[in-house]
Order: structure tokens, then C-alpha cells, then sequence
């Protein structure tokens, strides 16, 4: 998985970190809202699960958008989307 990276920090003091994830038949982009105490190596791992995943698309849904069920709020916030 070729991985490109970029953030910013948010006035909440979070980073909205945008990444691209090539190397599969769909490359995939998203959005990831880490904590400032996030390390790099959790945010890269907590991505490839998700692009990893998301090659498995029937059985892939982003929780944060259709869950039906109480969310449990430390899971972090990741937006995946096939290019």
C-alpha cells in the first residue's frame, strides 16, 4: 500500500489528517480526526485497517455513518471513499 499523508490542526486542537492509499484495484481517500497525542504509527495503522477493509465491500460499513447502535466514542473518526 503506497500511503500519502498530509494534516492540519483544527482550533479544537485535533488534526484532520487527509490521506490517499494507492496500490489496490480501487485506490481510496479519506479523512481521519486524530487526537494531538496520536502517534503517527496508530493513525497509519488505524488507516490501513480501514483501506484493508474497505477492499472487502460487502461486508464494510463506515460505523460512524450508518450504526445503529450506541457508538462507542473512543473508536475515532475515519471518512473512507473509493477514488
Amino acid at each position: 500500500m503506497n500511503l500519502k499523508l498530509t494534516s492540519r490542526r483544527l482550533s479544537s486542537g485535533r488534526f484532520q489528517v487527509n490521506f490517499f492509499a494507492d496500490g489496490f484495484d480501487q485506490p481510496c481517500y479519506g479523512y481521519l480526526l486524530a487526537d494531538k497525542e496520536s502517534l503517527v504509527s496508530e493513525v497509519i495503522e488505524k488507516i490501513r485497517r480501514h483501506v484493508l477493509a474497505m477492499q472487502n465491500r460487502d461486508s464494510y460499513f463506515q460505523r460512524n455513518l450508518l450504526s445503529l447502535h450506541s457508538r462507542n466514542v473512543h473508536s475515532g473518526r475515519i471518512l473512507l471513499f473509493a477514488k
